[in-house]
Formats: structure tokens, C-alpha cells, sequence
């Protein structure tokens, strides 16, 4: 679905793992949808994102979920900007809050951020 977006597939060892361009959110949701299909996605943020963005990500996620035909809840989890998210408090109040969710193994969990955001989802991805 490459006409959503302009974008650029960067192959890395033989396979495209990074996506560049403009516009992205359509084709990213796309994307994971189509690759990833799941019953629960989650996206952690932080608040100065969600404020700018969240709307965006969600109409975006919505509109594929459309398109996909699919029933998969859509669940956003917000921590505070910078290093102090990423600690063990955190990480088991994301913890609590996915199980509280009934989140399952097929959870898809996303990162919206930069790197504090990348590195506490990523742990808690492969831990949980």
C-alpha cells in the first residue's frame, strides 16, 4: 500500500527493516495490520507526544482497522517525558496495566518515540 505514503525501504542484511518518508501513519498501520495481525495492539508513548499526535495515531489506526476488517482493540498507555520512564516502577506499572487489559501473547506493543520510549517498550516486549 506504498501510494499512502512516500516511502523509502532500506534494506539491511537482505531485508527492508527500515521504512523512511512522510505521511507515514496510514501506511505504518497498514503495515502492521497486514504483517502483524493480533487481537489487542498497544502503544506506549509519552504525554508530550500523545498530545501532539495521538489523535492523528488513533484516526490513522482506526481507518486501517477499517480496512483490515478487523476487531482489534487499540490501547494506548502514557508515561511522563524523558529518562525518569525508564525504570523498573515503570516498567511494572506498563506490566500491570497490559495484563489488567487481559492483554494476551498475540498483544502487538508499540513504541511512539524516541529512545527512552523505544528501549522501555522493547524490554517490556520481550519480557512480558
Amino acid at each position: 500500500m506504498s501510494s499512502l505514503a512516500d516511502v523509502l525501504k532500506i534494506s539491511i542484511l537482505g531485508n527492508e527493516s527500515i521504512h523512511c518518508g512522510f505521511h507515514l501513519l496510514p501506511y505504518i498501520f497498514d503495515t502492521i495490520l497486514s504483517t502483524l495481525p493480533s487481537s489487542t495492539y498497544a502503544l506506549v508513548t509519552d504525554t508530550n507526544l500523545a498530545q501532539l499526535y495521538l489523535p492523528d495515531v488513533r484516526t490513522a489506526f482506526e481507518k486501517a482497522a477499517r480496512d483490515h476488517r478487523s476487531k482489534a482493540r487499540f490501547l494506548v498507555y502514557e508515561v511522563a517525558p524523558g529518562e525518569g520512564a525508564k525504570s523498573r516502577k515503570v516498567k511494572g506499572e506498563i506490566e500491570d496495566w497490559l495484563l489488567n487489559e487481559s492483554c494476551t501473547r498475540d498483544t502487538v506493543i508499540l513504541a511512539f518515540g524516541g529512545g527512552v520510549i523505544g528501549d522501555l517498550t522493547g524490554f517490556i516486549a520481550a519480557t512480558l
